[in-house]
Parts: C-alpha cells; sequence; structure tokens
C-alpha cells in the first residue's frame, strides 16, 4: 500500500467504538472513504462526514459484499473486549469474536483484498487463562485456516491498554484508567484491585491511531505489529496521579500480571502521567 491509496475506500468494523472512532475521524480528515460496520453494542461515536457512511448492523451478520465494491482494506475492531466482563459472559465474548472474526476473513476473501485484525491480547496469552484470550486464540486459528486455504492476506495488530479522549464506559469492565476517571469525578475513592503491582503498558489512543494509519503505507508484508508505549506503569502509581484517596480490594483472578510492548512498531510519544495529570486540571470532582 502507499500515499497513491489515499481516497480510496476502508472498511472500519467496530467504527463506532473507543479507538474506532478515533481511526474513522482520522481516516475520514485524510480522505479515505470509509465504511463503518457496527450495531453499537459497544459505541455510539458517529461523525458527519461526506466521505464516511454507517452500517449500524452485527457485523457476523451483514452482507456487505453485496453492498459496496472491493475496497483497499479492511480493518477489524469489533471484537468483544475486556478479561473481567468475559469471565461472567463467556457465551457472548466467545460467540461475538468467533462469528464476527469468520465475517471479515470472508469478506477479505471475497474481495481478495487486505485484513488488518485486532485480534491479539496484549497479554499475548501468557499466564492468562479466560474466554476472552481464549476466544483470540480461537481468532487466529480462524485467520491461518483461511490464509491456508484461500490465501488470505493479513496482519494481526496487538493493543496495549489504550486510553485517551472517549474510552468507552463499560461499567465494571471499563479500563482501568476510565473506571478511575469516573470514580473521581463522582468523588469517589479510586478502588485498587490487589496491591496495585500489576503493570499495564498504557498507551494513548492518538499513538495506537498513528499506527494504524502508517501501517496502510507501509510496503513491508508484518505477519503482525505491536502498538504499544514499551514503558509498563503499575496500577497503583496510575491511581496517585490522579492525586485523591485510593482503597484496595480483593484481587480478582484472571489477568496476567504484567503487560509489556517489547517490540513497538512506532515511538508513541504521548505519556500517561501528562495525560492523567492535564485532565485532573481541566475536571472538577463533582462534590
Amino acid at each position: 500500500m502507499n500515499e497513491e491509496n489515499v481516497g480510496a475506500r476502508i472498511v472500519v468494523t467496530g467504527g463506532c467504538g473507543f479507538i474506532g472512532s478515533h481511526l474513522v475521524h482520522r481516516l475520514a480528515q485524510i480522505g479515505f472513504d470509509v465504511t463503518v460496520v457496527d450495531d453499537m453494542r459497544q459505541g455510539n461515536y458517529t461523525f458527519n462526514f461526506p466521505n464516511v457512511t454507517y452500517i449500524h448492523e452485527d457485523v457476523a451478520k451483514c452482507n456487505l459484499t453485496e453492498r459496496i465494491k472491493r475496497p483497499l482494506a479492511v480493518i477489524h475492531l469489533a471484537n468483544s473486549p475486556r478479561v473481567r466482563r468475559s469471565l461472567e459472559e463467556p457465551r457472548d465474548t466467545i460467540d461475538n469474536n468467533i462469528t464476527t472474526t469468520t465475517a471479515v476473513c470472508d469478506w477479505a476473501r471475497h474481495w481478495q483484498t487486505f485484513l488488518f485484525f485486532a485480534t491479539s491480547s496484549s497479554t499475548k496469552y501468557k499466564d492468562s487463562v479466560n474466554p476472552y484470550t481464549w476466544s483470540k486464540t480461537a481468532c487466529e486459528g480462524i485467520l491461518d485456516l483461511y490464509e491456508e486455504l484461500y490465501d488470505l492476506k493479513f496482519m494481526k495488530m496487538f493493543f496495549y491498554n489504550v486510553y485517551g479522549p472517549g474510552e468507552a464506559d463499560y461499567g465494571p469492565y471499563s479500563t482501568v484508567i476510565r473506571k478511575f476517571k469516573k470514580d473521581y469525578l463522582e468523588g469517589n475513592s479510586l478502588t485498587i484491585f490487589g496491591n496495585g503491582k500489576k503493570e499495564r503498558d498504557f498507551t494513548h489512543v492518538d499513538d495506537v491511531v498513528q499506527g494504524i494509519l502508517q501501517l496502510l503505507v507501509d510496503e513491508r508484508h508484518m505477519k503482525e505489529v505491536h502498538l504499544g508505549k514499551g514503558s509498563p506503569k503499575t496500577i497503583l502509581s496510575i491511581a496517585e496521579a490522579f492525586n485523591t484517596s485510593i482503597v484496595h480490594s480483593f484481587d480478582k483472578p484472571g489477568e496476567a500480571q504484567t503487560t509489556l510492548c517489547d517490540k513497538p512498531y512506532i515511538e508513541c510519544p504521548n505519556d500517561v502521567f501528562s495525560y492523567i495529570s492535564n485532565w485532573v486540571k481541566e475536571n472538577t470532582i463533582d462534590n
């Protein structure tokens, strides 16, 4: 792919969600025609751009190949997120991840186009057993099957603990920074599960989007890329950055002790502590 492709069509699944909406915004600004497929179960961010078309349907049931011509690429962001949610809703997580994976693989097979696939957990499946990471592994098996049988061209994208404006509110399943923001605004103490020594490689959404945009013009045929900061921070240090009260609760099983992007695709300049500091300055506690 090269810069001459700007203006072509890109399909983005999950384009109304947190990362997806940021990506759609940038793609539209650059000049791509974007088709978003999103049933809005996990986000409702939309933009009134003339070059963005929204199809609010389940990816697994959408007959997209009959509705649009061959796109330059498919960027799949519609898998079910969150480890804790998967532990309580295993069937929904497994079903959604596997059926949407099969759907986008079939689209790409039909069009003979490239598939960028956000399939892999940033934990890389190490010391973590839960329906979320199990289904991610199954999705990779589907990708390999389509590659062997149908010569599917795809790239796996690993995201690492993405934060930033517009983080999705999944209630008790929200990301740690989103949960801390909500507690802060409501005047509650920030709750840490366990001793707070678990580390996460917090990566700003703008850096993730920039990495995806660079992939669209990267001529190399990489099988996977890692979009992360490469500098893990403890949950405790993140909580302390909010400069408010903290409480500890019993640890929750099924989560990795550390996530680390040890091979970042691009340099990620945004710093999580600076982001939190600026966010706190711009927000007041609701008494």
